[in-house]
């Protein structure tokens, strides 16, 4: 074979490779989106029966410590709810509703916003841009729970020990990235290929089991951006969103 043949093959290989990956993630996500479906509504009927007798005797009972198990119950029964719907979320999130809006005001909007609920907490929020004002167009709700998502993120991750979060949005050719930056103590290599993976356990990923990352994955997906990780300089962890401006 001739070096150029060679080259077709392996380049044919290559997109076969690629071809065969999303295949599967999207096979993988169908099924998920089945199971979702079918299990959210045989675990729902049961949850409401339980969730609705605990408030019922909550009202009834007046010894603290029934009252505080049924309160546990009550609690447990709302997770097991939000579970339920993260998974049919990330399996099937809505359509994004696309506006064409300012990117700078909308960040720092968000970043107010995500200001106000640290101001209990010893972590501290910066944020800084390039340029004065962006007009792009995509989904600014879908975007905001991306975003805020990370900042969550990293918020959990410094709640203990403090720290520092850092937004910055820059323009990369004719598109737009949003940085997410702590300085916590990072995620080691083995954990980082699955931190994008739903209810993947691992505290150092900033979570337990959750949807949090593979929701904001699955969003920007949606949107035809991305979200990727990278270790910070600081040590601490680094998402990129990357907003592709049509």
């Amino acid at each position: 074979m001739t070096a150029e043949s060679i080259e077709q093959v392996q380049t044919e290989l290559t997109l076969l490779r690629e071809h065969f990956n999303e295949e599967l993630e999207r096979q993988k996500i169908d099924a998920l989106a089945e199971f979702a479906a079918g299990a959210g509504h045989e675990i729902n009927n049961p949850l409401a029966i339980i969730g609705g007798h605990a408030q019922l005797l909550l009202r009834e009972i007046e010894n603290l410590e029934h009252r505080r198990h049924l309160a546990v119950i009550t609690a447990q029964v709302k997770r097991a709810y939000e579970m339920i719907a993260d998974v049919r979320y990330f399996t099937r999130p809505p359509k994004p509703e696309i506006e064409t809006f300012d990117l700078v005001k909308w960040l720092q909007d968000l970043t107010e916003e995500q200001i106000n609920l640290l101001q209990e907490s010893n972590v501290n929020l910066y944020c800084e841009t390039d340029c004065h004002s962006a007009n792009i167009e995509t989904d600014p709700v879908q975007l905001y729970l991306v975003v805020a998502a990370l900042c969550n993120n990293a918020r959990d991750i410094l709640q203990t020990t403090g720290g520092n979060i850092r937004l910055r949005l820059r323009q990369i050719e004719n598109d737009w990235e949003i940085s997410v930056e702590d300085d916590g103590p990072g995620i080691t290599e083995d954990i980082r290929p699955f931190i994008f993976c739903p209810y993947f356990s691992g505290r150092q990923a900033g979570r337990g089991l959750g949807f949090g990352l593979p929701k904001a994955w699955r969003i920007m997906q949606q949107l035809g951006g991305s979200i990727q990780y990278k270790p910070s300089e600081t040590g601490g962890s680094k998402f990129v969103v990357i907003i592709k401006n049509s």
